[in-house]
């Protein structure tokens, strides 16, 4: 059961001495200086809290289905939970028949016009704030977001909110019996490009190897820089096989790959480690999932490089 009280004082006032938490809903009324504005949808739980999603489409789908709007690993949401769609100027807010209900300002109903300032909760652990900002406003929200996510250099996630969604699918895929692989990617031979054409030039390298990686990412997955060289890719709900011979892609399109800097053109290939949860003792942990990643990578290198390398099954 949902305690119900604990949920209404996520959204109390901190005392007049606490400072304001980075997620802590902003009253963007008291901030606009008018202009046309822009709806939001700002996630308040879960490994992206803080995520602001601007609401462009006609419609938007909340729910676990992959091929919603705004998908969420929560076992309490329904394939698809709840619909907002657009009629005017406002966005009403319809629930699709869910399991567990739709909640806003704690009360549940099927639908609803959305209001400045409302609490969606959906299910049990999916909490979302809605808002009306100027687009200038809603601009600087999302940058904040993207600031403490992102790596500076590639625009891939960085290593801290890789760690917090890996640790929510492995905890979802335990839960579920679904599973989860990870990929791990090492520039081979990185140093070189460094001593011999610059750290400028490997800069260049690692900002189109993300660009070149991210084109085989699904919306579900999270790519990420790990190291300095080194990437990791979590793909949610795949089997070992397609994981691997996804693996093999990304190696083959990295190596056609030709990097233009400064009028060189500069080629660099990876060495890929495949594991998957399954490969994983009894009690699975996002940190033996990486650790067995690693040894595949290792293994990779070891023989050769420019190859996949696979944990191999218990």
């Amino acid at each position: 059961m949902v305690d119900e009280q604990a949920f209404e004082n996520d959204f109390e006032s901190p005392p007049p001495d606490e400072p304001m938490g980075a997620t802590r809903p902003i009253d963007l009324a008291s901030l606009s200086t008018g202009g046309k504005d822009v709806c939001l949808l700002m996630e308040m739980s879960g490994a992206d809290a803080g995520q602001v999603h601007r609401m462009k489409d006609a419609e938007i789908t909340i729910g676990r289905g992959a091929d919603c709007t705004l998908a969420f690993a929560d076992n309490t949401l329904s394939r698809v939970h709840a619909h907002i769609h657009s009629v005017d100027d406002e966005w009403v807010l319809q629930d699709a028949g869910s399991l567990n209900g739709t909640y806003v300002n704690n009360v549940r109903m099927s639908k609803r016009v959305l209001e400045h300032g409302d609490r969606l909760r959906l299910g049990s652990g999916v909490r979302m704030l809605f808002q009306r900002a100027t687009q200038e406003e809603a601009d600087v929200l999302i940058q904040l977001y993207e600031a403490g996510v992102r790596d500076g250099l590639t625009g891939v996630f960085n290593r801290r909110h890789l760690a917090d969604r890996l640790d929510q699918e492995v905890a979802y895929a335990v839960r579920h019996g679904t599973g989860v692989c990870v990929l791990m990617m090492d520039i081979d031979f990185f140093k070189k490009v460094n001593d011999t054409s610059g750290h400028l030039a490997g800069d260049e390298v690692l900002k189109r190897l993300a660009g070149r990686v991210g084109e085989w990412v699904r919306r579900e997955d999270v790519l990420a820089r790990y190291g300095g060289e080194e990437f990791v890719l979590v793909l949610r709900d795949i089997p070992l096989d397609s994981a691997v011979a996804l693996a093999e892609r990304i190696r083959d399109s990295v190596a056609r790959t030709e990097v233009n800097f400064e009028g060189k053109m500069l080629r660099v290939t990876v060495s890929v480690g495949v594991a998957s949860l399954a490969a994983c003792e009894t009690d699975a942990t996002p940190a033996q999932l990486l650790a067995l990643a690693d040894a595949a990578l290792y293994r990779a290198k070891e023989g050769g490089r420019n190859r996949v390398a696979v944990a191999p099954l218990p």
